[in-house]
C-alpha cells in the first residue's frame, strides 16, 4: 500500500515512516497541509495519515477538500489529532474519515486500523448483511444492531462519540443496547 503521512511533526512523520516501511508499505511524507492536495495527486496513495493541525491549510479542511473532490471513495483517511474534541471526530467522520485516532497514537491502534484499511481497498471487507429475507420491522432492527456495533468499533466502545456521531442522546443510545442486548461492560 501507498502511504501518506501528514504531520507538521518531523519527528512523527519519520518514526510513523520507519514503522511502515518495516510493515511493507510504500510511505510517503508532507508537513504542510497546503501541499497535500498536488502530493496526493501526484502519489495517488491508498492510505493518508493525517494531522488536524497543520501549518497553512488544516487538516480539517484537506479532509474537506478530499470529501469534496471524492477522493475520499478511493483513499482511507486516517485523522490523528493530540487536541481533537468529539464534535472533531464527528465532522472528521461525517466528511468520510475513515478513522480517527488520537496522538500518541498507539502502534497495535494504529497497524490494526491500516490493515482494516488494507482489507476494505482490497474488497476484503465483511459484505453488508442481507436484509431482504426479512419482514420491513425485523430488517430495520438487524440493520440498527448491524449500525450500532459497527460504531461501537469505530470509537473503541466510547459511547459519548457513539451517540454524538449518531446524533442521539446518550440515554438513548443506552436503551437501543439494552433493547438489542450488546453488552456495556467495560464499553465506557
Amino acid at each position: 500500500m501507498r502511504i501518506l503521512i501528514v504531520d507538521d511533526e518531523k519527528t512523527i512523520r519519520e518514526t510513523l515512516k520507519e514503522i511502515l516501511e518495516d510493515e511493507g508499505h510504500e510511505v510517503f511524507t508532507e508537513g504542510i497541509g497546503s501541499r497535500v492536495l498536488p502530493k496526493v495527486r501526484e502519489l495517488s496513495p491508498d492510505i493518508i495519515i493525517l494531522d488536524l493541525f497543520l501549518p497553512g491549510t488544516s487538516g480539517m479542511e484537506v479532509l474537506e477538500k478530499l470529501n469534496s473532490e471524492g477522493l475520499t471513495e478511493r483513499i482511507s483517511v486516517i485523522i490523528v489529532s493530540g487536541h481533537g474534541t468529539v464534535e472533531t471526530a464527528v465532522k472528521a467522520m461525517k466528511l468520510n474519515a475513515f478513522d480517527f485516532l488520537e496522538k500518541p497514537i498507539k502502534y497495535d491502534r494504529l497497524t490494526s486500523t491500516i490493515e482494516e484499511a488494507v482489507k476494505k481497498k482490497q474488497g476484503k471487507q465483511v459484505k453488508n448483511c442481507d436484509y431482504s429475507n426479512l419482514p420491513l420491522r425485523q430488517a430495520k432492527e438487524a440493520f440498527e444492531k448491524d449500525y450500532i456495533l459497527s460504531l461501537l468499533k469505530k470509537f473503541n466502545g466510547d459511547l459519548k462519540k457513539c451517540a454524538a456521531f449518531m446524533e442521539i442522546d446518550i440515554s438513548n443510545l443506552y436503551r437501543k443496547l439494552n433493547k438489542y442486548g450488546i453488552k456495556t461492560d467495560g464499553l465506557d
